[in-house]
């Protein structure tokens, strides 16, 4: 009994399509399950950073010196703040999230415009910086 050439062609692009579906899930899951935008607190800082990353660096030193409450997660070491990481569909660092607010990069007037509305006052960089 021999199948039709029709029935194993379909049965090949399930066989491909299978995994591409998996892959989607997961992805979709990791959003669901880990989105910092649902569930960080209005005032919540945080800086998702690497510890090589400069820029990173300058935020958090910029943070401390301001007095500016935060949490840093280091997107390579902790596989929550990874996956936080993910779900926000950032692809790099520093990514920093207030409340419900990203700011995306090394962008001063986002980050202190941000932070201000938040209530933090934040002055040590300068504004042309961005």
């Amino acid at each position: 009994m021999s199948m039709s050439l029709q029935t194993r062609l379909r049965i090949g692009l399930y066989a491909l399509l299978a995994p591409v579906a998996l892959i989607l899930a997961t992805d979709r899951l990791v959003v669901w399950r880990f989105n910092p935008l649902d569930s960080n607190p209005p005032k919540a800082v945080v800086l998702y950073s690497a510890a090589w990353c400069g820029l990173c660096a300058q935020i958090r030193t910029c943070l401390k010196a301001s007095g500016v409450p935060f949490e840093e997660r280091d997107v390579e070491k902790a596989v929550r703040a990874s996956a936080g990481w993910w779900a926000l569909r950032v692809r790099g660092v520093p990514a920093t999230l207030v409340g419900s607010e990203l700011v995306y990069g090394f962008d001063t007037r986002k980050l202190t415009s941000t932070l201000d509305s938040a209530g933090f006052r934040v002055t040590c960089w300068n504004s042309s910086s961005s």
